[in-house]
């Protein structure tokens, strides 16, 4: 019996813990986690971009660092290069190391890669590295 009161708390002591990192954060960012967890990037683009510009500093920081990501699977350095720097430059990134910035958002891209392989059963999405014309 007591042995099951410990794992309950445990039980509702993590999935607290979820919760507290969510909270605060709009279902839309949320369901922008999902599409790029989908490959569906323009998608979720186009959500992450309203939340840099109108979220709370909180959403924007989930904003700027889903958009990393993104800008990383795709492999467009310039867009990466250029989201970083407006983080750095916002309230939330002012102070923060550039490397560490990056270091953090490439283990979000490690973890959002894990989830993929759990969803859809592949850790790659397919993208297209042509030029636009």
């Amino acid at each position: 019996m007591k042995s099951l009161r410990i794992v309950a708390v445990s039980a509702i002591l993590l999935s607290g813990c979820s919760y507290v990192s969510t909270y605060g954060v709009h279902a839309k960012l949320l369901g922008a986690e999902h599409q790029i967890i989908e490959c569906q990037y323009e998608a979720a683009l186009d959500t992450l971009q309203r939340f840099t510009v109108v979220g709370s500093n909180k959403e924007k920081q989930h904003a700027f660092e889903y958009m990393g990501v993104i800008y990383q699977e795709k492999m467009d350095l310039e867009a990466f290069n250029h989201t970083v720097d407006r983080f750095l430059f916002s309230d939330m990134g002012r102070g923060k190391d550039r490397v560490m910035v990056i270091t953090e958002w490439n283990e979000k891209r490690r973890v959002l890669r894990e989830q993929r392989v759990m969803a859809i059963g592949q850790a790659e999405c397919a993208t297209n590295f042509a030029a636009p014309s």
